[in-house]
């Protein structure tokens, strides 16, 4: 009888200090598990995902393809970012590796570092890029993100019609592929003003995009950058955008090398209104750039390695 008072006594303390145990480490315990669950038995993302006719799936130095859902390492993190503009997706998740402990948090400082999304969306077609990218974060890791295009249906619809049209109407098939870049740069700054009234934030016209550029005829950097892009995808001559603090140019793949084209600067403002066809900057190499003595041209060379 002693013996079975005695089992039951022991049985009951350890019940309660098991209790005790879980209560003052709930938290850790759960953690744990949830952990265990997700490494090991929660099943691989499941989502419908349908590229858009302007993904372009390059891989650079700075940024890569990568379509694995589970992120490991923040450089995971940064080339989903792109695979998801690159390829046009609406909206996209994934999850953080139970091992990669920093991950929410990093993604975190991706997604709210305007300039940071801004240099990713550079390397993608200009109808892939964005106006916002809203985030949300599950206690589980998931992370799923979407986007608001920075051009509409509409707009697209109009301007691939009016590209169709300049091209061609212009393209020389007789001519080599920088000679035809010319014509197109060519008529870019022939057909559009700079919008000074952008820089003060007094425009009311489309001047930051392409949609400015072709049917207003006025255009700020980004603009005309956006432009020059859309005839080289045309062309399929391989480009992407280059941005620096201020400002964005054209950095474009011919004849086996990268050159820069900036048709902003090669459209100068003058005193007097009239216009100037310049071809200072037209496809012109790194170290030619380099020389010049603006400071506008001054980018990040770890972002855009193949500019220099």
């Amino acid at each position: 009888m002693k013996k079975k008072i005695l089992k039951i006594t022991i049985l009951v303390v350890l019940i309660v200090l098991i209790g005790y145990l879980i209560h003052d480490n709930y938290y850790l315990i759960t953690n744990k598990i949830e952990y265990l669950y997700v490494k090991y038995f929660e099943p691989d993302i499941r989502q419908t995902l349908k590229d858009n006719e302007y993904r372009k799936k390059e891989n650079y130095e700075y940024v890569k393809i990568n379509e694995d859902t589970t992120i490991k390492k923040q450089e995971d993190a940064k080339d989903a970012i792109y695979t998801f503009l690159d390829a046009g997706w609406k909206e996209y998740t994934f999850r953080c590796d139970p091992d990669y402990l920093s991950c929410v948090s990093d993604v975190k400082k991706m997604v709210e570092n305007n300039t940071y999304l801004t240099d990713l969306s550079n390397f993608v077609h200009p109808f892939n890029t964005f106006n916002k990218i809203n985030t949300t974060f599950t206690s589980t890791g998931k992370i799923t993100l979407k986007k608001e295009n920075r051009y509409t249906d509409e707009q697209i619809k109009k301007i691939n019609k009016k590209i169709d049209e300049i091209y061609n109407k212009n393209y020389d098939p007789s001519k080599n592929v920088m000679e035809n870049i010319k014509i197109f740069h060519d008529y870019i700054i022939n057909n559009t003003k700079y919008d000074s009234n952008n820089t003060t934030g007094l425009s009311d016209v489309n001047s930051s995009t392409a949609y400015g550029v072709l049917f207003e005829g006025v255009g700020i950097c980004s603009g005309y950058a956006d432009t020059m892009s859309l005839f080289l995808e045309k062309m399929e001559v391989k480009n992407y955008r280059i941005s620096s603090s201020t400002h964005v140019w054209n950095l474009v793949y011919v004849e086996g090398k990268w050159r820069h084209l900036d048709l902003t600067w090669d459209d100068p403002i003058t005193n007097d209104g009239s216009d100037i066809l310049s071809s200072e900057y037209f496809l012109i190499d790194f170290n030619t750039l380099k020389n010049k003595s603006d400071t506008e041209h001054k980018f990040d060379e770890k972002i855009y390695v193949e500019a220099k």
